[in-house]
């Protein structure tokens, strides 16, 4: 689910909420003083990472698949 940003209009506040993609990502509620939040653009969007990841190995090398 992503992570969302909002600041809010009434105590300027600002706070992260995790939202389901059906939800309306655009407006919240502030949990401090109950006002209306509008959602913040940030540069670079929250990312989650979850596994072992990714590294040189999990891919052929040069040597790999040609003909020699």
């Amino acid at each position: 689910m992503p992570l969302y940003e909002f600041r809010c209009r009434r105590c300027g506040k600002r706070y992260e909420v995790i939202k389901g993609f059906d939800e309306d990502a655009d407006h919240d509620i502030c949990p401090e003083c109950r006002g209306e939040a509008e959602r913040v653009f940030s540069g670079a969007p929250a990312v989650e990472y979850h596994g072992s990841g990714y590294y040189c190995t999990d891919h052929k090398t040069k040597s790999e698949g040609k003909a020699e």
